[in-house]
């Protein structure tokens, strides 16, 4: 007998069709050659033979062929969006594979995250971030590997205070913050954690300049010790990565009219942080005298503190929270706290109870007046921060649009 195998068949299956009739034929050849092989002993043997191996090729055909495919589709996967390096935590692990069908699905066009018109207004090109930017901020949609380091932009009166306590309270992740700069560390020579109240705490403080550079004398994210560093200086904090050990951005952003006028009256109760001359006036006189913020999210973003800033200015910063940065709104504060553990693979051992205490007793809140739109207070801060207001709006644009990135087979979170 002539035995065919079926060319539709994938590769694996096409070896098993054609040995598996060969092995046949040997046996039903060697049967016939057999002397009295009606009373030989040995016909029978033989004929047990063939069931047998038809059974187990049967078996490793069911099975192997799945696996096999399932391997290819992996590899096929893992191909198309170049996956830069594997997550050695069980934590990432996750996320990663999230990312990489987001990577596929932005390159397939099914969906896209928000990108101005950049040919209105004579802007014929997106445009260029700093350098210590793009090479030291992670895309939001690169894997996340071993090495990346989150990132958080504390914007004040943003619920920052809230984040820092809810990730090293809660999750009992360890932290950077100002807390590394107290209690002598500021002199330390290596890099290492300690414990203050029940939370893990880096041994150096990363918000400001001093601090930010004996951290990054001490190689902080190279260490890999701390889960999350927070800075308010953008620039600044961007500087401790590198483009092997990378930041991964993300903030909770608020109102500009509303963050400033909660800075205000926080300030003129907080006398423990040493600021004067707020507490003897009004915040209308303050704004009067020129005290007040003047677009503060885009002067960090853009590292301009001084300078005139213009609506290219705007575009760059703009350009920087598209590209690199996980948005969360304070006024969808549990909502964004998700999207932040989704996006890091992060997990509370202490289930919800811890936060759920944050976020309804609040921390380092603040009681204040309300500022009425239209009043003479709210068209001056409107005015001196025209800018930033333009950059929140884009970031509740961004808000909406980014929910691909917490989304499983097309299930939005």
């Amino acid at each position: 007998h002539h035995f065919r195998a079926d060319q539709e068949l994938p590769s694996i299956n096409r070896t098993v069709a054609y040995s598996a009739p060969s092995f046949e034929t040997f046996l039903f050849c060697t049967m016939m050659r057999t002397k009295r092989m009606k009373t030989s002993l040995l016909a029978p043997v033989l004929i047990s033979a063939i069931v047998l191996f038809n059974v187990c090729i049967t078996i490793t055909t069911t099975v192997a062929t799945p696996i096999t495919q399932d391997i290819a589709d992996e590899e096929k996967l893992s191909n198309s969006n170049n996956l830069i390096q594997e997550a050695s935590e069980d934590s990432y692990n996750e996320i990663t594979h999230q990312n990489l069908r987001v990577g596929r699905r932005l390159q397939e066009g099914t969906t896209t995250l928000y990108l101005p018109d950049y040919s209105a207004g004579g802007t014929p090109h997106p445009p260029s971030i700093p350098r210590n930017i793009a090479t030291n901020i992670a895309m939001i949609t690169d894997p996340i590997t071993r090495k990346d380091t989150a990132f958080f932009w504390h914007i004040p009166k943003a619920g920052g205070t809230t984040v820092k306590a809810y990730y090293g309270k809660c999750f009992s992740l360890t932290v950077a913050t100002e807390v590394g700069g107290l209690f002598g560390h500021d002199q330390d020579t290596k890099i290492d954690r300690f414990v203050r109240r029940g939370i893990r705490y880096m041994n150096v403080d990363t918000t400001t300049p001093g601090g930010i550079q004996h951290a990054k004398d001490l190689n902080l994210a190279e260490s890999g010790l701390a889960k999350i560093i927070f800075s308010s200086y953008f620039h600044g904090g961007s500087e401790l990565f590198n483009p092997v050990n990378r930041g991964r951005f993300f903030t909770i952003f608020r109102h500009p009219i509303e963050r400033a006028a909660s800075l205000f009256y926080y300030r003129q109760t907080a006398t423990w942080e040493k600021i004067f001359g707020f507490s003897s006036t009004t915040f209308e006189d303050f704004l009067h005298k020129g005290r007040g913020e003047k677009n503060w999210m885009v002067r960090l973003l853009t590292n301009k503190f001084t300078e005139k800033l213009s609506g290219e200015d705007l575009e760059v910063a703009k350009e920087v929270l598209r590209t690199r940065c996980v948005i969360g709104l304070m006024d969808r504060m549990e909502e964004s706290l998700e999207r932040f553990n989704t996006y890091f693979g992060w997990s509370s051992p202490d289930g919800d109870d811890c936060k759920n205490d944050l976020l309804h007793g609040g921390v380092n809140r603040n009681p204040h007046p309300k500022i009425e739109v239209g009043s003479e207070v709210w068209n001056l801060l409107y005015e001196q921060n025209e800018l930033d207001i333009k950059l929140y709006e884009y970031a509740q644009v961004l808000f909406e649009e980014q929910r691909v990135l917490f989304s499983y087979q097309g299930t939005q979170r």
